[in-house]
């Protein structure tokens, strides 16, 4: 707790962030995240913790009170898991009783909302879907280019629930945002998240849609933006997947380089959460793969900065260096004729 208080969570503008990130923390197989300020999600995926659930709640509910703006809420735990990550362990998880669904059936009905840097986010932490949870992993970099949209037209690829382009209207005063996603889950949240935050349809928008299938459209159409950012989810989960998981990232950078301001240029922020993409050649093959793609889209990049997960997702690189998964690289697009 007092690491986080050193990276001041929980703030008045943030209430949603990672408590405990595993071998980070040094609790391999243990993450916790906590939600909108009353609630903590734990996320299992380890033996030991299932074996020792009941003092972890314990403890966890003991260490949330001792700050001050844990003292009067009761929080609410809610314990995950991961099956076969604990098959591995040897431990094999009870199937959950049908007859006891009380958590179940408040999980599809009951939002809580989440704040993070003053942008408001509804979540279902009971639920299965893909609305479940919050990827706080992402949040300065949300901020990071949220101050470089001014006035400009956002692209947000593979939106979730529509974080980079609700910062980009609401902190960075965007004229325009619209984001993409292939599930409709995803779409409606982000739809819902506009709507909680007061935001006019007429500067943002979602819609579902295969992203590689959007961009080719909008090529054709000769759509562009000043800004876009592209998350794709883990394409490379091994290094056995990486060759081809590097040419759908080529083909996925290529095509939003296509989309960004051909007179004036602009930004893309191209991100990758594959521990096996982001490690290989200490970062640079990543780089490297966004530099081809520049040639193929006949573009001229330059890299501004690299980025990571925000420093709660804590890490500890000597005894656990896939810790450094998310790479999130901003370069600068130039002009078509540059």
């Amino acid at each position: 707790m007092r690491l986080r208080v050193a990276m001041n969570l929980p703030s008045d503008m943030t209430d949603t962030y990672r408590l405990v990130n595993g071998e980070g923390d040094g609790l391999s197989g243990l993450a916790v995240d906590i939600l909108g300020g009353s609630t903590a999600i734990v996320m299992s995926s380890a033996a030991w913790c299932e074996i020792h659930k009941e003092t972890i709640k314990s403890v966890l509910a003991k260490l949330l009170k001792q700050h001050q703006s844990y003292t009067n809420v009761d929080i609410d735990i809610v314990w995950r898991n991961t099956p076969s990550r604990l098959r591995q362990d040897g431990y094999e998880v009870m199937m959950k009783d049908d007859s006891a669904s009380d958590e179940d059936d408040r999980g599809e009905q009951l939002a809580l909302v989440a704040m993070e840097s003053s942008v408001k986010y509804l979540t279902y932490p009971y639920s299965d879907g893909q609305k479940t949870g919050f990827y706080c992993d992402q949040r300065e970099n949300r901020l990071m280019i949220a101050q470089l949209c001014e006035n400009k037209r956002i692209l947000d690829l593979c939106c979730y629930n529509g974080g980079f382009a609700l910062n980009a209207i609401i902190r960075g005063s965007a004229a325009s945002a619209t984001g993409v996603d292939s599930s409709q889950d995803a779409v409606d949240a982000a739809i819902e998240n506009a709507s909680l935050n007061g935001l006019d349809a007429k500067k943002i928008s979602f819609m579902r849609d295969d992203i590689a299938t959007f961009m080719k459209t909008a090529i054709e159409d000769e759509e562009e933006y000043d800004v876009i950012v592209l998350d794709p989810p883990k394409l490379a989960p091994s290094l056995s997947s990486l060759d081809k998981a590097s040419r759908k990232y080529h083909a996925l950078n290529r095509d939003a380089m296509n989309l960004i301001n051909k007179e004036q240029g602009g930004l893309l922020l191209t991100c990758t959460c594959s521990a096996a993409m982001t490690q290989k050649d200490g970062g640079r093959y990543f780089l490297n793969m966004v530099n081809g793609a520049a040639l193929s889209a006949k573009r001229r990049v330059t890299l501004l900065r690299v980025c990571g997960a925000a420093p709660c997702h804590t890490q500890s690189p000597a005894s656990f260096p896939a810790g450094a998964y998310l790479t999130a690289a901003l370069f600068h697009v130039g002009p078509a004729d540059s």
